[in-house]
């Protein structure tokens, strides 16, 4: 299991920053409505090959939709499927796995790459004041460190913003059923829900109810 508090957190985006390098992340500076800021760290290439993520967005339906609008903004622990349940790709997927396809972090030539694909998408929440739900796993507060993209302080944040099961070392210990990390938007006018999921392909789909790759 992993180290850190799941969880999902509730804000509206304020800015963004695309991903580029050996390692890189999507970064995305949220607001709550107290001010509080928050540094979601999206991967979009993998450290294990195939380097290129399977990725999906689209529109969706959660179960849970009026629990999630009811949530406070902000960082909610989820703890024994309480105040919400986690996500799973596996046991309740948002999206079919067949929908999801692998695509590269970044390349040249228009909407061909997860950068341009995840920016189209806080784009538009952006323009449209949306509420955005991040499943993940929180970081923070650093009170003696301000968050290197985006300046704030305290540091804090959400990663993991993927699928967290079906994992091989070295990232056994971050499995787990009913807590993998993905992206919502709700769109209030017209009232939609959008998803971004994400998912490594060395990742196994078959799991057991610890979300450890199933023998």
């Amino acid at each position: 299991m992993s180290r850190y508090r799941y969880g999902v957190l509730k804000a509206q985006a304020v800015r963004y920053i695309q991903g580029f390098g050996s390692q890189p992340h999507f970064h995305i500076c949220l607001q709550d409505d107290r001010g509080t800021n928050y540094r979601v760290s999206i991967n979009i290439r993998s450290k294990a090959y195939p380097s290129e993520l399977l990725y999906g967005i689209g529109v969706c339906n959660p179960e849970q939709a009026d629990a999630l609008k009811a949530l406070p903004r902000g960082f909610t622990p989820i703890e024994n499927g309480l105040p919400v349940q986690g996500l799973d790709y596996v046991r309740r997927p948002l999206l079919r796995r067949e929908d999801l396809v692998p695509l590269p972090a970044s390349l040249p030539g228009p909407d061909n790459d997860l950068n341009e694909k995840i920016l189209a998408l806080i784009d538009n929440a952006l323009s449209a004041n949306a509420d955005l739900y991040v499943f993940g796993d929180c970081w923070g507060p650093e009170p003696q460190t301000p968050d290197y993209y985006f300046g704030f302080r305290p540091g804090r944040g959400v990663h993991n913003i993927h699928m967290n099961q079906g994992n091989a070392q070295p990232w056994h210990d971050d499995n787990g059923a009913f807590r993998d990390g993905a992206l919502l938007i709700h769109f209030a006018k017209p009232n939609r829900w959008m998803g971004l999921m994400l998912a490594f392909q060395s990742q196994s789909w078959e799991t057991d109810e610890h979300g450890h790759a199933a023998d």
